[in-house]
């Protein structure tokens, strides 16, 4: 699977494997592009992590510069993982930014 097959957003034209949606959150300033949720269509046996920000990336404008962003994290059933961690379709996903505050 490369990086732009397999995980597709809810509406788009589905394909093989293609056809458990999960619901992602979004925290901070990711929050900004994308809204508080997006509900995103992957593969029944999942996706990584680094996938699912590519796909997410091209759903909202200005989302690709905000998942890029320094310090943009991710959890996945809420601990922090990185881009290799896979993504199940039973589990929360979460990008959030970094807080500042004291």
């Amino acid at each position: 699977m490369t990086s732009s097959e397999g995980c597709r957003p809810t509406g788009w034209p589905t394909g093989v494997g293609v056809g458990t949606v999960v619901e992602v959150l979004f925290f901070g300033r990711v929050a900004d592009a994308f809204g508080r949720i997006a509900r995103v269509e992957i593969p029944q046996k999942g996706c990584t992590v680094a996938d699912l920000r590519l796909l997410l990336g091209g759903t909202a404008e200005g989302g690709a510069a905000a998942l890029a962003e320094r310090g943009v994290r991710a959890a996945v059933g809420g601990s922090l993982v990185d881009g290799d961690s896979w993504v199940r379709p039973d589990q929360e996903v979460a990008f959030f930014s970094m807080f500042s505050g004291g």
